[in-house]
């Protein structure tokens, strides 16, 4: 849902004639064939189809009794799915997956995350005890992702016709249905009679157990949506932040603004120049370099999550002729989030955006 250039390619500047930033120890420098194939990956997760993208990406065939064949995502490729740089098993691709049958299912699902739980995404483990990530699913999980709470928190309370705090399936998939119409990708998605990727009410959901068990005869609380809903993007940002390799829990200010751009929609020039900017003035001593937590990248991002209104207001401070500042990016904040932004987080965006 948000091009997309991998970390290496961000950095180099050799092409500019530039000193070349010093990799991390720890970090292995790519071939030129690997390269090759992460541009293409990237290319596909940001202009095709998310048909195209769920194929490519996932991993498993399943087999049922009736014949019928059905594709899914293990937690690990729907995190490959989304995460720019990450390269596909090289013996898997478009329509190349691991068949099963359908009474293996659930030890695949949880054979995929037995074992990693100190790197793998913690709620997506906890899906996969009710299944793997069916193409229906994938699509909800990305609408999640792009969707601002506020929002999703709305569109549950409207389906709530009881007002109980609750919903039923049928409810849920109403809510589903107005969440996916809204989202980037889910404006995207045409459904392929073909590969049978289709957003329908019947199939294979591990989400749908997840929320209302096997007969689908619960209900999901608002709290219990909400939580699953932050759990998932903090699985994801934390995935994002360890690829980093963070040292004493934080990362670099340069890994900081890589992450910020990650889904950026700027050509890799604009992206480069950005960075060399945030190096020049953490790398080479300008400022002082105090490193980013997890925890205040989380709560940049939840600031993120309410950009329209940031919008709304930023134009309110042009309009009156009032200088927009650090103080003022501080205050708009605690306005439209009711977070207090680090200061250091602050100088960061100040210094990458030149503002």
């Amino acid at each position: 849902s948000r091009g997309v250039v991998d970390e290496e390619a961000v950095v180099s500047t050799q092409s500019t004639g530039e000193e070349v930033l010093e990799e991390k120890p720890m970090k292995k420098k790519k071939g030129f064939g690997e390269r090759k194939v992460m541009e293409y990956e990237n290319r596909i997760r940001e202009f095709s189809t998310p048909d195209k993208i769920f194929r490519y990406f996932a991993t498993v065939r399943v087999e049922f009794e009736n014949g019928k064949k059905e594709v899914f995502m293990t937690p690990k490729d729907f995190m490959r799915s989304i995460t720019p740089g990450e390269i596909q098993p090289s013996h898997l691709g478009l329509d190349m997956y691991r068949d099963i049958p359908a009474s293996k299912l659930l030890d695949a699902a949880n054979h995929e995350v037995s074992g990693d739980e100190t790197e793998g995404p913690s709620f997506l483990s906890r899906l996969a005890a009710h299944g793997l990530i069916s193409f229906q699913d994938y699509i909800f999980l990305l609408t999640l992702l792009s969707t601002p709470k506020h929002d999703c928190e709305i569109a549950f309370k409207m389906f709530d016709l009881y007002g109980d705090g609750c919903v039923s399936y049928q409810e849920f998939l109403d809510t589903r249905s107005v969440l996916e119409s809204r989202s980037s990708m889910g404006k995207r998605h045409r459904d392929n009679i073909y590969s049978g990727n289709t957003i329908s009410k019947d199939g294979h959901s591990a989400l749908t157990k997840y929320f209302f068990g096997v007969d689908a005869n619960k209900k999901l609380t608002l709290n219990d949506f909400v939580v699953f809903m932050d759990g998932l993007k903090e699985d994801v940002f934390r995935m994002e932040f360890n690829k980093y390799h963070p040292e004493d829990g934080k990362i670099t200010e340069e890994d900081f603004a890589n992450l910020l751009l990650l889904h950026a929609t700027l050509s890799p020039q604009a992206k480069a120049k950005f960075i060399r900017r945030i190096r020049k003035a953490y790398k080479k001593g300008e400022q002082e370099s105090m490193g980013i937590t997890f925890d205040q990248l989380m709560t940049f991002n939840h600031f993120l999550d309410h950009l329209d209104d940031v919008e709304i207001l930023v134009s309110v401070y042009f309009a009156a002729g009032m200088k927009f500042n650090k103080a003022s990016l501080k205050k708009v904040a605690h306005v439209v989030a009711d977070v207090e932004l680090d200061s250091h987080i602050i100088d960061v965006v100040f210094t990458i955006f030149d503002l």
